[in-house]
């Protein structure tokens, strides 16, 4: 009997052990790791390629005046309710660098570079032409169904053009860039500029014709921009090219001095009971103050 008792308790001791053994072991095993739901991809990816086009490229900004010469046109007028279908010949004009009463001259250029050299850009001239007060200008055709072939003085009463608020030059253009001495874009820098390309004439039409004025309404939000109507009207298009130095003087700080040559036809511009037609070229020289950003892959930190 006592043989069995101790046999019960040496197996009761042996079956103690082993579970305290195998606690000691579980407690050394590490821990389960916690389950982490699938990563779902955003839906804002920075690296796409069309956000790279817009972070990582080098985009310029510039803003600037100008100083204007045109040629002398000849401007049709067609006002058939009136009888009148004239042209007048080698119309003399000038530029209007602070304003005439409007918004001075102005230029505005943003645009980016692809690779070193070349890019392409947005540009608007705020041009300005004012027909001269006192030209005589000859003058052919029906004024009132009477026809008429003569020098007529231009004036307040016969005839008065003016693009004052702008004729207006939005074009799209390639650039091509040349270093000419330093490093590109760095301070102290310079490099030779040019450009070349294509756009539409925005003008805003003010005239007098025979002393009737025309009327394009008020500069108000729903009467901005139109084709036959609106403050400024889409009445023509452009092409030129201009060339230049562009020196950065401050990095991303520089100054543009450019020469531009552009070619003007313009359509339907607005008049009393009719339109006018022309067409002219516009020599321009233009001072630009730009700023140049090189992407966030050169400036992390921006």
């Amino acid at each position: 009997m006592p043989q069995r008792v101790w046999s019960v308790v040496a197996g009761l001791l042996a079956l103690l052990a082993g579970a305290a053994i195998e606690r000691a072991r579980a407690a050394d095993l590490p821990a389960p790791a916690a389950q982490v739901p699938p990563a779902k991809a955003p839906a804002f990816v920075p690296d796409r390629p069309w956000w790279r086009f817009f972070t990582d490229g080098e985009w310029y900004f510039e803003f600037g005046s100008d100083k204007e010469w045109w040629t002398n046109p000849n401007i049709h007028v067609s006002q058939p309710a009136l009888g009148n279908n004239f042209t007048i010949y080698n119309v003399t004009g000038h530029d209007a660098p602070t304003g005439s009463g409007e918004a001075p001259q102005f230029n505005i250029r943003v645009g980016r570079f692809i690779t070193e050299n070349w890019g392409v850009e947005l540009s608007l001239d705020h041009s300005k032409f004012i027909t001269d007060i006192g030209q005589i200008a000859q003058v052919t055709g029906t004024i009132g169904g009477v026809p008429v072939n003569g020098p007529r003085a231009l004036d307040n009463v016969f005839f008065n053009e003016q693009l004052h608020n702008g004729a207006n030059h939005f074009m799209a253009e390639a650039v091509y860039r040349y270093p000419l001495y330093g490093r590109t874009n760095e301070t102290n820098s310079l490099a030779a500029i040019g450009k070349a390309g294509l756009g539409i004439m925005l003008p805003h039409t003010s005239d007098i014709i025979l002393g009737n004025p025309n009327n394009v309404g008020t500069k108000s939000f729903g009467n901005l921009v139109g084709t036959s109507s609106g403050w400024w009207q889409l009445n023509g298009w452009t092409a030129g090219a201009e060339i230049g130095l562009r020196y950065t003087f401050f990095k991303p700080f520089y100054l543009e001095l450019t020469n531009k040559v552009a070619y003007s036809g313009f359509w339907n511009l607005p008049a009393f009971e009719g339109t006018l037609q022309q067409s002219m070229w516009m020599d321009e020289i233009i001072l630009t103050f730009g700023f140049t950003y090189d992407g966030t892959s050169a400036h992390p930190v921006w």
